[in-house]
């Protein structure tokens, strides 16, 4: 999408904290992190809404430091990070629909998510309140994203299910073309 093509997104403030999701996915997330907290668990969001200007900002930032760290040109390092953060006008976060949920216990944003209790209870049962774990391991040919134990994404409870009984990517289920190259390879 263009910025021009990013639809008004009707957001409501989530915690205290400040992040804001599409309004009609609070009821359902509130009720995940309801169940979370009474199966003991306490994930934390650190990632939700975005609007264009902080994505572009994301976006560019990631560039610069993929040019610095592996000494690419500006073509080749956007390429490289674009598997990582999204390109402004492909990310979820910037409809609202998408939450970068950790554990309170492990805050990194790296594969160690995937050893948490929390990121397990998540993963095992936000498909009830209509998420999906977005960017699942060894799905990366298929979303040309990298594996991101930490972002889900809300389809609604009937897509979730099936997703999740299928063991399907979003792209999967549409029958869609990922957007990036996840290998990073140019």
């Amino acid at each position: 999408m263009t910025e021009a093509d990013v639809p008004e997104v009707e957001t409501e403030t989530l915690d205290s904290e400040g992040y804001q999701v599409d309004a009609r996915i609070m009821d359902d997330l509130e009720d995940m992190f309801a169940a979370a907290r009474e199966a003991g668990r306490s994930p934390m969001i650190c990632s939700a809404f975005r609007s264009w200007d902080m994505q572009v900002s994301l976006y560019q930032n990631k560039i610069s430091r993929v040019m610095s760290e592996d000494g690419l040109n500006e073509e080749d390092a956007a390429i490289k990070a674009a598997t990582v953060v999204a390109k402004p006008g492909t990310s979820e976060h910037q409809v609202g629909l998408a939450l970068d949920i950790v554990s309170s216990e492990y805050t990194n944003l790296d594969e160690g998510q995937m050893e948490t209790e929390d990121q397990k209870w998540l993963i095992e049962n936000s498909w009830k309140y209509g998420f999906i774990l977005r960017y699942p391991l060894d799905k990366s040919d298929i979303t040309g994203v990298i594996f991101e134990p930490w972002h889900y994404r809300y389809v609604g409870k009937k897509a979730a299910k099936e997703i999740t009984e299928q063991n399907l990517t979003l792209e999967e289920y549409l029958g869609a073309e990922p957007v990036g190259d996840p290998t990073g390879d140019l």
